[in-house]
């Protein structure tokens, strides 16, 4: 029997005859109603396509002449589907890869060399899943399976071409158009998720008046200034926010937590504020969020980092040491090489580890397919990369941040697996198509303004906002937290993976940030891979159709 095991709280669950449909994201309410008037999953598929939020569906039948399984993932879409033979060898399907986890038995949850290379290199597994039998329906794929019959089969049908017509100065008037739009079906139900930075702020004129909202907040004195931004936008505009205030020293056990709820490694160091929210806030069960809204427009340090070398390329600018002069030849000399070259700038972005060491560890060749694979797989969902060298390689990072950064997928499902929804209007597909509109370098910086579209509709909404201030990023300090912080003891209760590169010292002393990398794989190791006992999310639905030997039947129910 074709299982789904459904987290989302919010996803609509449509019976249509001898088909059982799963809708998730921005526009399931009007999908269900063409459902409900009898569209086919072509139908409902063209449809989905010409919509501009992000979404995933899945349909189960019972039907001879359809195939049992068939489900798509939004182009640019984060509502993730993961689909295994569980270890009895039923097929199921989920949004949240802990449910799959918890159908297979420990000794089937086998992590190839693959994903120990991805976690080493980008904290995260970009295409792929981090155990063999869980495969994962990448952006824009159709999958089509009926299992006993056929092996899972996918195919990418959609992606994402240039919308026509705009311009660096008009741009940000299309960008209110597409937020109205993609933030209309959820208006009067969410909250915001407010940070006080550039992508949250803008957001809150599309919700309901006075916009509930909410801001997670530790304890950590370098995040002071983020706090405060946080407090002067909830004065601007006026929000009725919640605060949910976590003290650092409960970080290490707010890790954990998340971890086990998520039933992955926890990719980026905010994860645990993101999951004390979904835990602890009183309010709406879907909450909005900026996040996307920089690699759709900012890309920020990587960008300006490229940007200066660039514009100094030929030695206008003399840096006025030599150590400096160094490092602008050799980040020129990424920006020369062929964007999909897996030591140039493009390829850079989203790679999170002290390089040299992981390639080490890994094998040059591995590396190299790593890199490759990142590549190929954004460049097949956008247009080629047009324009000077910078140009190309900016364009490149941008949508290989854009589809295999993954923080967003990973703060979602630690949603669900809360039983709450994170809504990114940034991620709609209109939003990307609105960006690709507008040339590469442009659609960056523009006038000397990094992020131009978002910030001048913010101007326009809010002209006392500061957007000259310094940008957050609510990441913490990953050196003291693991040398003199709350991490501090984390491979004293996590042994080091076996996968970790051979270095001299401590690995927190050589780089923190592939300290992080191999501290949450640990603890996700321990606490839920090797887990006998792990159950999927206790408020999962499940949704399925019989098979068809025996007569059609249908089931909702929960775990």
């Amino acid at each position: 029997m074709a299982t789904v095991l459904l987290a989302n709280p919010n996803a609509e669950v449509v019976s249509s005859g001898e088909r059982r449909w799963i809708l998730c994201g921005t526009h399931r309410r009007e999908l269900r109603s063409e459902i409900e008037d009898g569209a086919d999953f072509r139908d409902i598929k063209t449809r989905h396509d010409s919509l501009p939020g992000e979404g995933t569906f899945i349909v189960l039948s019972a039907r001879a002449d359809e195939p049992t399984i068939r489900a798509h993932r939004g182009i640019t879409s984060a509502y993730e589907v993961f689909y295994c033979l569980d270890s009895g060898g039923e097929p199921v399907l989920t949004d949240l890869f802990r449910n799959a986890l918890a159908r297979l038995e420990p000794a089937d949850r086998r992590v190839p060399f693959r994903a120990k290379a991805d976690h080493l290199l980008y904290r995260t597994t970009p295409i792929d899943s981090y155990v063999e039998r869980i495969h994962r329906l990448g952006h824009g794929e159709t999958l089509t399976w009926t299992p006993g019959e056929t092996t899972p089969q996918t195919e990418l049908t959609e992606t994402l071409e240039p919308e026509s017509g705009l311009t660096p100065e008009n741009a940000h008037d299309r960008l209110d158009e597409v937020l109205s739009a993609v933030c209309d079906p959820i208006a009067d139900e969410a909250s915001l998720m407010l940070s006080g930075g550039v992508d949250s702020t803008v957001l809150e004129p599309y919700l309901t008046d006075p916009t509930e909202s909410v801001t997670g907040s530790f304890d950590t004195p370098e995040l002071e200034f983020e706090r405060e931004y946080a407090d002067r936008a909830a004065d601007l505009v006026e929000t009725d926010r919640e605060i949910v205030e976590m003290s650092e020293s409960s970080y290490l056990e707010r890790l954990e937590a998340a971890v086990d709820a998520l039933g992955m490694p926890p990719h980026q160091l905010q994860t645990p504020t993101f999951d004390g929210i979904y835990r602890e806030y009183d309010g709406s069960d879907t909450l909005v969020s900026g996040q996307v809204a920089d690699a759709v427009f900012g890309l920020s340090d990587q960008l300006e980092v490229a940007r200066t070398v660039w514009r100094t390329r030929h030695l206008r600018y003399a840096p006025p040491v030599v150590e400096k002069l160094q490092r602008h030849r050799s980040e020129l000399e990424k920006l020369t090489r062929h964007p999909s070259d897996p030591d140039g700038q493009a390829l850079r972005f989203a790679l999170y580890t002290d390089r040299p060491s992981a390639v080490d560890a890994i094998g040059r060749r591995e590396f190299e397919r790593r890199q490759r694979e990142r590549y190929e797989y954004a460049m097949d969902r956008v247009p080629d990369a047009t324009g000077d060298d910078y140009a190309r390689h900016v364009h490149v990072g941008q949508w290989v941040d854009f589809f295999c950064e993954d923080a967003v997928t990973v703060w979602r499902q630690a949603g669900l697996a809360r039983g709450r929804e994170m809504y990114t209007p940034f991620a709609g597909k209109a939003v990307a198509e609105l960006a690709l509109g507008l040339e590469s370098p442009e659609r960056y910086v523009h006038d000397g303004e990094p992020k131009h579209v978002p910030k001048n509709l913010l101007g326009e909404w809010y002209p006392d906002y500061d957007r000259s201030k310094p940008k957050g990023n609510g990441n913490f300090p990953a050196d003291r937290f693991l040398s003199s912080g709350p991490l501090g003891s984390v491979f004293d209760r996590y042994d080091v993976p076996e996968f970790a590169p051979d270095i001299q010292g401590e690995i927190v002393d050589h780089s923190p940030g592939l300290a992080w990398n191999l501290a949450g794989y640990a603890v996700w190791r321990d606490r839920v891979l090797r887990s006998d006992d792990l159950e999927p999310a206790p408020h999962s639905r499940i949704v399925s159709v019989s098979d068809r030997a025996t007569a059609p039947r249908s089931d909702i129910g929960s775990v």
